[in-house]
């Protein structure tokens, strides 16, 4: 895949795309389908979306980037809130010269592509969600665990439970190093970040084709929320994918990509 680095926002920002390759500061040839712009979620970062991105190829024009602080992009730091990080986002696409993408977003990436649709809803053609809902619950005992490995007095957790009982092992252990390419210090923002951001009261303002989805194991709250948000947006539907957990990305990227396409051929 095509890689480079854009300066957006101060940050050096690491980008990956299908199609042909472009000079460092001009827009990724999309010749097919729509323009999807992946969100990736809290303390991860683009390389989570390659195998969905590698399926959806040809078929649509795919988009991946590193937040700042996230895997190959610059700074340790995470942008703080979500409402940061949907304003980057959005420069970005300026950037790239982008117009009316659709923006796919797992996890915190889901809650930046809600309330990028908030923002300026009129700069997207349709939104798919992951994982997430109008509120992200962060526990307390997880947010002062994450404080602690950011310190550097704990080591890394490692959650099964996000992952469906029938994950092999070798695609948790693939999904746990992945996730060391992006500094504690930055997961623990994103934590942070997550608890803050609630839309919950605002959602039925976003007018915008939206496919909502997770695996059918994914955390019972998560479902509630992502149900609630497909009920509550009037231009949105709900796909759950079989046998995935939260870890929807690695475990299911080729069911993830079908359901996409099925779902971006038949919006207008």
């Amino acid at each position: 895949m095509p890689k480079k680095y854009l300066q957006v926002g101060g940050f050096a920002t690491y980008v990956q795309h299908t199609g042909p390759s472009t000079l460092p500061n001009r827009p990724p040839v999309q010749e097919a389908g729509e323009t999807v712009v992946c969100l990736h979620g809290a303390g991860s970062h683009g390389e989570f979306f390659m195998e969905t991105l590698g399926a959806l190829e040809g078929r649509h024009g795919v988009i991946v980037f590193d937040q700042p602080g996230h895997g190959r992009s610059g700074s340790l730091d995470s942008l703080g809130s979500v409402q940061k990080m949907a304003e980057f986002t959005l420069e970005l696409c300026d950037v790239l010269g982008l117009e009316r993408p659709v923006l796919m977003g797992h996890d915190m990436g889901g809650a930046v592509a809600l309330q990028m649709a908030l923002n300026q809803p009129e700069r997207f053609r349709a939104l798919i969600v992951a994982a997430c809902g109008g509120r992200i619950d962060v526990p307390d005992e997880t947010l002062e665990q994450a404080r602690r490995v950011s310190e550097g007095k704990e080591r890394r957790p490692f959650d099964p439970s996000n992952f469906s009982s029938g994950t092999a092992p070798e695609v948790m252990k693939k999904a746990f190093m992945w996730g060391l390419k992006t500094d504690p210090r930055a997961t623990y923002g994103d934590l942070l970040a997550c608890r803050d951001w609630n839309v919950d009261e605002a959602l039925g303002s976003i007018r915008i084709p939206t496919l909502v989805t997770h695996g059918s194991d994914e955390h019972e709250i998560i479902q509630t929320q992502a149900a609630r948000l497909a009920e509550t947006l009037p231009e949105a539907r709900l796909e759950i994918i079989p046998g995935a957990g939260h870890a929807l990305l690695p475990e299911a990227p080729e069911t993830l990509a079908n359901v996409v396409h099925t779902y971006l051929e038949g919006i207008h």
